[in-house]
């Protein structure tokens, strides 16, 4: 007798997460917790011990898929709350992770007049968050943290993360579909969810006039950032840099303070870069603060991707999580303007979100990265890109583009996407 789907799936779950726990076990980690000194984060290296991550996410993803076939349709269609991220909203909103001493506790009473509102919607607001594991009622009307309240409270950026997606993003998510209807095939800026719930302003332009959301957006920038698979690594070890002959030349455009650039300069010493950002202030700073023993070879300039590209003949013109804030005409728009610059056999390296063509992945791997797409969507009308749609991007943009492909390197959380002039 053939073993069913929610057994198979059980029997997974069990055997991977004996591996996770063996492997804690075996080196002495602190096991996963809810509790207030509970791990912060995963303490398993993708890139140190590949195995026991991938049993590690197989689990989460196991348990994602058994969860939703032991519910059956309509109790999981009908689970689906839009005050979901209610409590987390009233977290950052009212201060709740810095009102509570790591250690300490408050009671609903002492927190509501912090905030500013009525004990009972403390109550409720707090009592749905604790059903999360975010605080817990160590006893009736008395509140403190767990693990993950703990974390809001100690991790600014992620804190300031939270703030954006409780507030900015979930006002342009809640006019995303409109936006759709209003403009069915637009790719302008202006013309989004975030729009719509933002004054008809662009992304950009609100956050240049409020000054407190451009403080969590640029929070939240730093904390993606640091997220494991983004680090410079990837790229210095994910693309043949050092078969680009003596004295390459290589462009980072919209490189920001240069951390890939400068990454590159000490691994490939015959290389020149230039660190280019449209933002004149951020490239006075890099210039600053750029390293001693790199400093004859890291150029910063400023320069705007929408503008003809003003170094000619370089060996490679580098982007680093550029396209995917643009729509497809500004992505064209962006490429045509490299074309003067370009001499035969120059390339074009992206390193990018490639979205997996569906069912190539787990369904709940694929849904964080379609919901990470559809983020980009509802913010700047762009979106992640399967492979395929990168290359009729480049297609379109001039059918010199040679398309050669992309990997992902081990660990990676982005992907290397290699293009060759051939006029």
């Amino acid at each position: 007798m053939s073993t069913s789907q929610i057994a198979d799936l059980a029997a997974r779950i069990s055997a991977n997460t004996a591996k996770v726990n063996e492997y804690y076990l075996v080196h002495k980690l602190p096991l996963p917790s809810f509790e207030i000194d509970g791990p912060l984060r995963s303490l398993i290296s993708p890139g140190a011990v590949p195995e026991i991550e991938a049993a590690r996410q197989a689990v989460i993803f196991d348990c994602q898929e058994l969860r939703i076939l032991m519910q059956g349709p309509s109790q999981y269609l009908s689970g689906f709350a839009a005050t979901d991220l209610v409590g987390v909203q009233g977290i950052t909103r009212f201060g709740l992770a810095h009102a509570i001493p790591v250690g300490g506790e408050a009671t609903f009473a002492e927190l509501a007049a912090k905030a500013k509102i009525g004990e009972t919607h403390m109550r409720r607001l707090l009592r749905l968050a604790i059903s999360q594991h975010v605080f817990k009622e160590v006893r009736p009307g008395v509140v403190g943290h767990t693990a993950a309240s703990r974390l809001l409270a100690e991790d600014e950026l992620l804190y300031q993360w939270m703030g954006f997606k409780t507030e900015e993003g979930w006002k342009g998510a809640y006019h995303t579909c409109e936006a759709m209807a209003k403009w069915p095939d637009s790719g302008e800026p202006n013309e989004t969810g975030f729009a719509l719930g933002h004054e008809g302003h662009a992304m950009w332009d609100y956050l240049s006039e409020h000054p407190d959301s451009l403080h969590r957006f640029a929070a939240m920038m730093r904390f993606f950032s640091r997220r494991p698979g983004l680090e410079p690594h990837h790229v210095v070890g994910g693309y043949a840099w050092g078969n680009l002959p003596e004295g390459a030349t290589i462009v980072d455009v919209g490189g920001s303070h240069g951390a890939i650039s400068i990454a590159i300069a000490r691994e490939f010493p015959s290389v020149k870069l230039i660190v280019q950002d449209l933002d004149e202030a951020v490239i006075e700073e890099a210039r600053k603060q750029r390293p001693a023993d790199v400093a004859d070879r890291v150029q910063y300039t400023v320069y705007d991707f929408f503008t003809e590209q003003p170094v000619r003949g370089a060996e490679v013109y580098f982007f680093r999580s550029i396209f995917h804030n643009w729509s497809d005409k500004y992505c064209i728009r962006i490429l045509r303007n490299l074309i003067p610059a370009l001499k035969p056999g120059s390339r074009i390296v992206l390193d990018e979100t490639v979205i997996p063509e569906p069912d190539k992945v787990p369904k709940q791997l694929e849904h964080t990265m379609r919901a990470g797409g559809m983020s980009m969507n509802t913010l700047f009308n762009s979106g992640d890109r399967e492979m395929s749609e990168w290359e009729s991007i480049f297609k379109e943009a001039d059918p010199r583009f040679h398309f050669r492909g992309g990997h992902q390197p081990p660990g990676s959380g982005l992907w290397i996407i290699e293009v060759e002039w051939q006029p």
